[in-house]
């Protein structure tokens, strides 16, 4: 038996195809109307992570950050949140890895 997506995912889903599809016809780039994270390094010193939700976790080794396609974790030394605002978060410190859990 095949189970069925939830209907929030599907409509979701269907927005940023939509989304995307308009984008693309206006020649926008995809990433200025999407909701999805976009994740900027800058050597193993900053992450810039924009189209967040919210912090889940935040301490000197580990920053735990909600977004609409999962979890992003970003684990190091030293880790301080030097910008936030409802949009963006700049992280620095001694960046050793980035993961994301769907």
């Amino acid at each position: 038996m095949r189970r069925r997506k939830p209907a929030e995912k599907v409509r979701r889903k269907e927005a940023a195809t939509v989304r995307e599809k308009v984008a693309k016809m206006l020649e926008i780039p995809e990433e200025v109307v999407s909701d999805r994270p976009k994740i900027t390094t800058v050597g193993r010193k900053e992450v810039f992570v924009e189209n967040y939700r919210g912090i889940i976790e935040f301490t000197n080794e580990i920053v735990r950050i909600n977004s609409n396609y999962g979890i992003i974790t970003i684990t190091g030394k030293n880790m301080k949140i030097r910008e936030i605002t409802n949009e963006d978060i700049i992280i620095t410190g001694d960046i050793d890895n980035i993961d994301y859990v769907v």
